[in-house]
């Protein structure tokens, strides 16, 4: 059988935007079926304890998430200060 494949908008929200592609807040990625939201992080490189919180359709989610295309996908990060 053949893998499908999606994409989902993936927004960041936080310092760690730094750690993402181009640094940008909103970005696409595409993703196998069966890929979660931690694989989507260790995919881009991301250190997954650098992501908070991971919210989709208004509610919070795990990072075992598996990915639906069309989904947005909200990475919140611990807030910093000084």
């Amino acid at each position: 059988m053949e893998k499908m494949h999606g994409k989902v908008d993936v927004i960041v929200h936080g310092h760690a935007r730094e750690y993402f592609p181009d640094k940008r807040e909103r970005f696409d990625y595409a993703f196998e079926d069966g890929d979660t939201v931690a694989a989507m992080l260790r995919a881009l490189g991301i250190k997954p304890e650098l992501v908070m919180r991971v919210v989709v359709k208004g509610r919070t989610v795990g990072k075992q998430h598996v990915l639906a295309d069309g989904e947005t996908i909200v990475l919140l990060t611990p807030v910093a200060g000084g």
